[in-house]
């Protein structure tokens, strides 16, 4: 008969497992490894790991697909299995529904968008020519536990992939004398985080060994297939239990020995882990379930292509049609062609006849080609492109040719707009480095030739791929030229660029560059087209654009460093955290690895006995909210958040904004225009928006940015920019009222908000009501305003409440900002700039709340970030227009920073205030605040 537990009912088929599953091994064929897939799993695991944002143009949400076959492509190249099999869950009941009559119960539904992609799914298994597996009355994972064991039986080296841990009691090591293992590898989070367990992997992970999981998990429970375990017993007690006792009728036959509570807890449920036990064991010999059915997969390209096109995965294509090409040889016929024209380009030395073609071209196509980082090492050459494909190589030592270069310059500079090049501003920045000044010439007046080099930029491709497609993080030249030109391009006849191809070649990096060139040219009409189609053209040619060439200008100025004092600040922040550190340690009794969370963990709550209600998977959290709440527990939580936050500023600024001095004296930031989704600039190498703003720390490290000897800084930013773009947007009669008569807004809010007079209104009223007024700009809702005013929530609600009735037309303008943007499924600036929210139609609560949010706010966003793009466009043409030897070095948020000649001042100053007070016209006025100063730090006060 079958044992007591991880038995069932006999009238099941395959259920009874008095007889060894695994049995004698037979080795049948030579052993492979293969590969069994959970579908289910790894779909839902994809879902919930990748933005529900990502989607089609016609609207196709794609997370879950996409992630699925991206976690395909990597195992695949990871693990070059010999066959892989992929199951699939059933819609029908399973024999675990009959045993446990509420089994799964209270599993919220799947979405809709989820289940509309587990067909998409099965679509993309189906052309990869992978076997699928799935068995009415049966869940995925007996099939996997099935197959697993067929294979185990034959030898073979078994990886089951999933998401699941009940797939853990499935694990075997190879015995001694014999081939044949199965490991799990499992799905911790993300489409590429990974963990590949063997026995001793189980063991460390669970306390348990792989045979002792299924008893092990009858303890604990499992919550997502509604199995509740033993009250108070959690995965260590469980563990122990199971290693004390050897199973369950060990622990239950010496229930004495056992502290009352547990032994209490234990007696309790004990129906309730029997009926765990019979249900959580994976059933090893399903009917009908054959792994000699595995053969290597035979894809459909037409078929695979054509899905891949339809779903928009263009460079995933080809990595996993080249995934299955280099593992099973099938994909021959898919190298020649992914999904568009490959190029077979011949690219000769740039000379004068070449220039004269170029003169006269309609439309030419640049590429950069660098040793390394684009913009951040050295400038290998140039290549260049026209319409009919022919294309030019210019090596950087000949850009140094005074003459050479004069031509380039002249090219950049013609007013017919020819120019387009894919990431333009790195490529002007670099031109810059080798000689090639991005300024115009001497007495330029804004008509004319001799203009700013980059004035001739055409398209850049990056940019306009940005602006029909702000979601996407990365606009790389070879998906774009997929997308919008049909043109794939790999080589010809060769591997990608660098590498070997079949015959052993390397191919020439130039060659590489050049059919970048071509496709820069070819993509000009179709994505000046699209652009056009979407009511975009506008917004990029009036302040994308020529925001290029602003950028570069930035960028290849810089701002100077004084080093001397940044250097004494970064040694004296070493000091304070060294010091700070010892002081923890002290105050812990021993000394310990501060920055380390395990050892720190054990300090905080072990020796110290200390108590916070917050909690991590491994334990409890020592994050900076986390010690927050428990900072007057104990002298130790004081100095360790200072201890963090002297440390925070030596890492991050003080030695990163060192290593990124150049040999100028001067850091050369770069400055990022596709990036944010609301159309907001930010920076890197190194980030100076993060800078803390109202810190004396902060204040301290813009000290260390200077002007040029002789020069003062003009610090300008827009006062309250976001609370403006609300008035003017939601046309509220109050708030426009307070900023055309010159009230202090917050003081005006805090009155109609708390329903005092004027004279009346405290200093805690008004930062209450700034709270409020800031917080509804950036989507914040009743339990956000209440951490951040530290009040209940139902409080926060009611100062919300008050504030819309006391501005009722923001209410009306938030509601209907968010059903518009439903309706259209994108929220649109006063400039035209869109931006895609597909989760507003999200069946999930909590993404279609956020969904809602981003809805509020990308317009207020957006019209504030294109307001300040308007105004660091017309600031630097009137500086260079007007012959000024004054730039435009720095932008932080809502600044920008001007280093001015002391002769400019006066008339830079009031130039910068009335270019910036008319970037846009609203409703109410755009006040501007200016203040000078001999450092960053001076200039702001």
């Amino acid at each position: 008969m079958c044992p007591t537990y991880g038995a069932t009912s006999s009238n099941v088929p395959g259920m009874c497992r008095d007889r060894d599953p695994f049995g004698p091994r037979s080795i049948v064929g030579m052993a492979r490894k293969i590969m069994l897939l959970d579908g289910n799993s790894l779909t839902y695991r994809a879902f919930y790991a990748l933005p529900s944002d990502m989607a089609t143009a016609s609207g196709q949400v794609t997370n879950a697909v996409f992630g699925f076959t991206s976690m395909l492509q990597f195992m695949l190249n990871e693990h070059r299995p010999d066959v892989v099999g992929v199951t699939f869950d059933r819609p029908e009941p399973t024999f675990r529904h009959q045993m446990v009559v509420d089994y799964k119960a209270g599993r919220k539904e799947t979405p809709d968008i989820l289940r509309q992609q587990m067909g998409l799914v099965r679509q993309v298994i189906e052309t990869l020519g992978l076997p699928v597996y799935e068995k009415v009355g049966f869940e995925a994972d007996d099939i996997l536990a099935t197959l697993a064991t067929q294979g185990l039986v034959n030898g073979d080296d078994m990886i089951v992939v999933t998401g699941d841990r009940d797939s853990y009691q499935l694990v075997q090591d190879a015995k001694p004398g014999t081939s044949g293992s199965i490991r799990v590898l499992y799905n911790k989070r993300g489409v590429s985080d990974y963990a590949l367990y063997d026995e001793a992997g189980i063991l460390e992970r669970t306390g348990v060994t792989p045979s002792k999981y299924a008893n092990y998990a009858s303890l604990r429970g499992d919550n997502s297939d509604n199995l509740p375990g033993v009250p108070g017993v959690g995965e260590k007690t469980a563990a122990k239990l199971i290693n004390d006792y050897g199973d369950l009728d060990g622990i239950y036959a010496n229930l004495e020995k056992l502290s009352p509570k547990l032994r209490e807890s234990l007696a309790t449920a004990k129906e309730q882990v029997l009926s765990n036990a019979r249900a959580i064991p994976l059933i090893r010999d399903v009917p009908d379930i054959n792994i000699e059915e595995l053969r290597a997969p035979t894809p459909d390209l037409d078929a695979a292509r054509e899905l891949f096109k339809t779903l928009e995965f263009r460079a995933l294509t080809d990595r996993i049609l080249d995934a299955f090409h280099t593992i099973w040889g099938n994909g021959d016929e898919a190298k020649p062609v992914a999904e568009g024209e490959r190029l077979d380009i011949t690219l000769v030395d740039l000379d004068a006849e070449a220039f004269d073609a170029l003169r006269n071209a309609d439309s030419i196509g640049v590429a950069g080609q660098w040793q390394g980082t684009e913009a951040r090492s050295t400038l290998e050459g140039l290549v260049f492109a026209i319409a009919d494909d022919r294309t030019w190589w210019l090596s950087s030592d000949q850009l140094r040719r005074a003459d050479v270069a004069a031509g380039v310059r002249a090219l950049f500079q013609r007013s017919a707009l020819t120019i387009s090049a894919h990431r333009a501003k790195e490529l002007l920045r670099s031109l810059n480095d080798v000689g090639i000044s991005l300024d115009p010439d001497p007495g330029f007046t804004g008509s004319g030739a001799g203009g700013p080099v980059g004035d001739a930029l055409n398209l850049d491709t990056a940019v306009a791929g940005y602006l029909l497609d702000p979601a996407e993080s990365v606009y790389a030249l070879d998906e774009l030229a997929i997308r919008y030109a049909q043109i794939d391009l790999r080589a010809a006849e060769a591997a990608p660029s660098g590498q070997l191809d079949f015959t052993g070649a390397i191919e020439d990096p130039r060659n590489a560059t050049a059919r970048k060139a071509v496709a820069i040219v070819r993509l000009v009409e179709p994505m000046r087209a699209a652009l056009s189609a979407r009511g975009l053209e506008a917004l990029y040619l009036d302040i994308e654009r020529p925001l290029v060439g602003v950028l570069a200008r930035m960028e290849a100025v810089g701002v100077r460093v004084d080093t001397v004092y940044l250097k004494e600040l970064s040694q004296s922040l070493t000091a304070q955290a060294r010091e700070l550190e010892a002081q923890v340690q002290v105050l812990a009794g021993e000394k310990f690895v501060v920055n380390s969370v395990p050892q720190l963990r054990t300090v905080l709550f072990d020796k110290l006995g200390l108590k916070t209600d917050k909690k991590t998977k491994t334990g409890y959290s020592t994050d900076a909210q986390a010690l927050e709440k428990i900072r007057d527990s104990h002298p130790i939580i004081d100095t360790l958040i200072r201890y963090r936050e002297v440390e925070k500023l030596r890492s991050t600024y003080g030695e990163s904004l060192l290593a990124e001095v150049a040999s100028d004296g001067r850091i050369h930031a770069s400055f990022n225009q596709t990036v944010a989704r609301t159309g907001r600039l930010s920076s890197d190498r190194p980030n100076l928006h993060n800078i803390p703003i109202r810190s004396e720390e902060g204040r301290q490290f813009r000290r260390a940015f200077i002007p040029a000897d002789g020069c003062e800084f003009l610090v300008a930013d827009y006062n309250q920019i976001e609370l403006r773009v609300i008035a003017h947007l939601a046309a509220d009669p109050g708030l426009v009222e307070a900023f055309t008569t010159g009230a202090d807004v917050h003081s005006e809010t805090a009155k109609r908000i708390f329903h005092v007079e004027a004279e009346r209104v405290t200093l805690a009223m008004r930062s209450k009501a700034k709270m409020v007024s800031y917080g509804l700009a950036y989507g914040m809702e009743s339990y956000g305003l209440a951490q951040r005013l530290a009040v209940p929530v139902k409080e926060a609600q009611e100062i919300l409440d008050a504030y819309f009735v006391a501005f009722p037309k923001v209410k009306s303008y938030m509601d209907g900002a968010v059903a518009d943007a439903r309706n259209k499924g994108y929220t649109e600036t006063l400039f035209g700039r869109r931006r895609l929210i597909p989760d507003l139609q999200s069946p999930n609560y909590s993404r279609r709340s956020a969904a809602e949010r981003q809805a509020m706010n990308a317009g207020i966003q957006g019209l504030a970030a294109d307001i300040f793009k308007v105004a660091l466009v017309e600031l630097d043409r009137k500086l260079l227009e007007g012959g000024f030897a004054s730039k435009v070095i720095l932008q932080v948020h809502d600044e920008v920073i001007v280093e001015v000649q002391p002769a400019e001042r006066e008339e830079v100053g009031a130039l910068t205030i009335d270019t910036l007070r008319g970037a846009c016209a609203l409703d109410v006025p755009l006040e501007v605040n200016v203040s000078w100063g001999a450092s960053w730090a001076d200039a702001k006060g």
